[in-house]
């Protein structure tokens, strides 16, 4: 017999569809040539649909029988028998689903887009004409959008509003006195956001403290980023922007690309980078860079990786970089493993309680470095707070 119940389970109209032939069939290889279907794609229909009633608390043949509210998924079910092997008391624990929490990030993103008019701004294109042969890169340190820390803790603040206006101020000074090139890229290093959830914790359970709600938060960190490349396209031809996967943010991480990509789309001297793995490389000329968190592979085995991933590149290259964040010091650590030097880049944030209380304080500034293809890097500018 089939659960008639399972039908409010169902995902879509399909699985409906295919739970009632069955219901309506006295077996799965009846109910599979009504549909037109394999016996085989029957039963993983079917077992797709009791998989999604378990993760709303409803399995009888497991005696579980007290579903959780829309939005929200089974996390544990316990349940106590008597002597006779009957049901006496039952606790389910319940959170908040991840697809819950991306359809909720989705509807910041439709709220941000339907505000700018579902289209990116049209910029004019510098005119002056600058040779190719040197490469701007802005590198942004671990901004951790969403954190809260106080002064009686830390020293000095740090919220929505400060984490915007630093941010905002610091990468206009580089780009007041930006260097005369043809294409800028802007490499986001990773935990742009401080948490990834509504339970206000990284991605791996990590309690933070933190401020605004997590809507809040992405709709601001996303036009803290779009103003970035707006200003960059002022000056530059080209605008190639990475956003590399952290470990507080690596759900928001993945949707700061993909609105990221959408809104440029329509802009070809932007390059929105979507290569999905956690590292990525970029050649010009005798010189290439490999920016990367800085967490998964560590900073000591960054070099090593890039050979091994990379090593037409390595190959090709005489000048090579490893560009990190992930590391909160009050000075870059700068390392030559094999041939390659690897670095870490601060942030702007202030200290949060754990970070303060463990000892790690970053330097707080932003950093433009220009690569020449021949020469490797060839001069740099950093901003301070």
């Amino acid at each position: 017999m089939i659960d008639e119940s399972l039908l409010e389970f169902c995902e879509t109209e399909r699985q409906k569809e295919i739970l009632l032939a069955r219901i309506n069939s006295s077996s799965n290889k009846e109910a599979a040539a009504k549909l037109g279907i394999g016996v085989r794609n029957l039963q993983f229909a079917l077992s797709r649909i009791r998989k999604n009633a378990a993760k709303q608390g409803y399995s009888p043949d497991h005696d579980m029988h007290h579903t959780v509210p829309d939005g929200f998924v089974a996390k544990g079910v316990s349940t106590l028998y008597d002597d006779e092997g009957n049901v006496k008391v039952q606790w389910v624990k319940s959170n908040l689903q991840q697809q819950d929490q991306l359809e909720q990030i989705k509807n910041a993103l439709d709220e941000f887009l339907e505000h700018q008019k579902n289209k990116s701004p049209f910029i004019a294109k510098p005119k002056k004409k600058v040779k190719g042969n040197e490469l701007a890169v802005v590198n942004i340190g671990d901004a951790h959008f969403g954190m809260y820390a106080h002064e009686d803790i830390s020293g000095e603040n740090y919220n929505l509003e400060i984490a915007t206006k630093r941010h905002k101020d610091v990468f206009m000074r580089l780009m007041n006195n930006a260097p005369e090139c043809e294409t800028i890229i802007i490499n986001q290093l990773g935990d742009f956001f401080h948490s990834d959830n509504y339970e206000s914790a990284t991605t791996k359970g990590t309690r933070v403290d933190t401020d605004g709600r997590l809507e809040q938060v992405f709709l601001v960190g996303l036009e803290v980023l779009s103003f970035i490349t707006e200003e960059a396209l002022k000056r530059y031809k080209n605008v190639i922007v990475r956003h590399v996967k952290g470990n507080h943010d690596s759900v928001l991480s993945m949707a700061i690309k993909a609105h990221q990509e959408a809104y440029w789309r329509n802009n070809k001297r932007v390059t929105i980078e979507m290569t999905p793995s956690p590292t990525w490389v970029y050649q010009h000329g005798n010189t290439a860079f490999l920016v990367s968190h800085g967490h998964a592979p560590k900073p000591n085995k960054l070099a090593e990786y890039f050979a091994a991933k990379y090593p037409e590149i390595w190959g090709s290259t005489k000048h090579r970089y490893c560009y990190h964040g992930h590391i909160h010091s009050k000075n870059a650590t700068i390392e030559t493993y094999g041939g390659c030097i690897t670095e870490s880049f601060a942030g702007l944030p202030s200290a949060d309680t754990w970070h303060n209380e463990t000892g790690y304080v970053s330097g707080q500034s932003m950093c433009l470095i220009v690569l020449d293809k021949e020469k490797g890097e060839v001069r740099r500018s950093t901003e301070r707070l």
